[in-house]
């Protein structure tokens, strides 16, 4: 039973877990542990309402204290392994028409050289000056100048 702990939280499945409750021995994230009888024991929420008398039915069973035990030093061990492992830092990402130096960051992209001169000035030569969308035909004037008809509620709509 301890192959199955994640370090995950059981309702939060992106949640990384930070307890692992002492009545049904599941992970569970900050928002879904409380520490009604100190915080050396979290619960999960709904067995805390059972432990605290305000429910009698859970849907999770209690397990055995020594089943407890021995998934609670299984979770804080991957946690100790996961505080101990160093986080690789990010890679840097560098444009290559951006950068002032050649750098081997992949053999097949060449770096694009930056236009200059009467490059970028032919290459806005060929912009037209037309706008994007065409004309209305003459006379297709809107009669309500933009506005939506009113709606009338008593008919069906579709």
């Amino acid at each position: 039973m301890s192959d199955d702990i994640t370090g995950l939280c059981r309702d939060h499945s992106f949640e990384s877990a930070t307890a692992m409750c002492r009545r049904c021995s599941l992970e569970f994230c900050d928002t879904c542990v409380v520490y009604p009888f100190g915080p050396k024991k979290p619960y999960c929420k709904e067995c805390a309402m059972a432990a605290g008398g305000v429910r009698t039915h859970v849907s999770r069973p209690a397990q055995p204290p020594r089943l407890v035990r021995k998934r609670v030093k299984a979770f804080e061990a991957l946690k100790a392994a996961q505080d101990t492992a160093a986080p690789s830092p990010a890679p840097i990402l560098v444009d290559p028409v951006l950068q002032d130096s050649p750098q081997e960051t992949d053999p097949i992209a060449e770096p694009v050289p930056a236009m200059t001169g009467s490059a970028a000035a032919d290459l806005l030569d060929h912009i037209p000056d037309a706008p994007l969308l065409p004309p209305p035909p003459p006379g297709a004037e809107d009669p309500t100048g933009g506005l939506a008809p009113p709606i009338d509620w008593n008919q069906p709509f579709g």
